[in-house]
């Protein structure tokens, strides 16, 4: 909600206003991610999970730099936001991927997967839109 506030309260209007939705999920995404991430530490066989914990965090690094690019809204490069947001659907496919993997066995990564997924989605809409406004 304060997302969508602060995009319509821009001095550039609300041309990006569809950019809510994904920037909320991004940052969903990237706190279930660090989440995940300190859940695997604390888990009694965590060399199993290696794969796991670097992809959470490369996972919520991403986020969290894709969600600032696309908060800014003053003469923003629409190149580097779908360079960003691609690279962002990618990082959220692997991170699903992984979490997946393990999600019988730890619910935490069961979480993660599906903020994922939505991350992934998210993105994949507002891809359609960057360079459009």
């Amino acid at each position: 909600m304060q997302t969508s506030q602060m995009l319509q309260a821009h001095p550039a209007g609300s041309a990006q206003q569809g950019f809510a939705q994904a920037i909320d999920a991004l940052y969903a995404c990237a706190q279930a991610c660090n989440s995940c991430a300190d859940a695997c530490l604390g888990e009694e066989h965590v060399n199993d999970l290696r794969r796991c914990i670097t992809l959470d965090l490369d996972c919520a690094d991403i986020c969290l730099a894709t969600a600032a690019v696309l908060t800014r809204q003053t003469q923003p490069d629409a190149a580097l936001r779908r360079r960003l947001l691609e690279a962002c659907i990618e990082a959220c496919r692997l991170c699903a991927e992984e979490c997946e993997r393990h999600a019988q066995m730890h619910e935490h990564c069961r979480i993660c997967a599906e903020a994922c997924r939505a991350c992934a989605e998210a993105c994949q809409s507002t891809l359609q839109t960057v360079g459009a406004a």
